[in-house]
């Protein structure tokens, strides 16, 4: 394992660590990247980095599903890391996602962000927290392969009129430290720590000004929530999305 200190963004508690250690992508949502993989490497033979795949329930799915392929997961939680089940095709690196230029040797044909890009949080501003996921995503070009492709599953918190208020909004009061007992009886397990949504739009925007454009995207359903977050949070309606990427 290859190890280093990073204190550019805001890093998870393991209590926090342990509400998000679930597999996302389950059977509906592996559809839209199994057909994206089959599609531009249609003889399964690739090489990828998890960035921020926890005990690797999605690396070894992918591993599972072809045999011919190579990864690496790259976590900065060593409990996480932990349970990862062996494997001879897959290796394990204890560090942060804005360090991926620790992999200035050696170049992935494809970078997988699964609900990891909104917890590049920085507490000083909203400002630099989006800079955060500008510098992961242009790190994230220099290690590709020229048939490199970036897949990014995330939460699209579009506004009801403002499209980016709902990211703001959620940044402010979840980053705030003296309302992160208010925040977390609220359910949101970020507080005190921070998040960063963002809708649709914004990532549209943030994937083209950093080197990249969507090859292919896929909506998932749209989520049920309580009309508070509509009139407090300016949420029109929250789903999440596929974004597959090229350069």
């Amino acid at each position: 394992m290859y190890e280093k200190d990073s204190h550019r963004v805001e890093k998870l508690r393991d209590d926090q660590l342990e509400a998000f250690d679930t597999e996302y992508v389950n059977d509906r949502r592996w559809i839209p990247v199994k057909r994206c993989i089959d599609r531009d490497f249609p003889g399964g033979r690739f090489t990828f980095l998890d960035v921020g795949g926890g005990k690797g329930v999605f690396a070894d799915r992918i591993l599972a599903n072809y045999p011919n392929s190579r990864g690496v997961l790259l976590d900065n939680s060593r409990l996480l890391l932990n349970r990862n089940q062996p494997n001879i095709r897959k290796r394990l690196v204890l560090n942060s996602a804005e360090n991926l230029r620790c992999f200035s040797d050696e170049n992935f044909d494809l970078v997988f962000f699964n609900w990891l890009l909104h917890h590049l949080v920085a507490r000083s501003s909203y400002r630099q927290s989006r800079e955060n996921m500008n510098h992961v995503l242009r790190s994230a070009v220099t290690v590709l392969t020229q048939r490199g492709r970036v897949s990014i599953y995330e939460n699209m918190y579009n506004g009801l009129v403002l499209d980016g208020a709902p990211s703001w909004i959620v940044y402010q009061l979840t980053s705030a430290r003296q309302l992160a007992e208010l925040v977390r009886k609220a359910g949101a397990n970020t507080a005190g720590t921070g998040v960063c949504f963002l809708s649709y739009r914004q990532w549209c925007r943030t994937v083209k000004q950093n080197g990249l454009r969507i090859l292919d995207y896929t909506n998932d359903i749209v989520w049920s929530i309580p009309w508070t977050w509509n009139v407090l949070l300016h949420i029109g309606h929250i789903r999440c999305g596929h974004l597959w990427l090229g350069c």
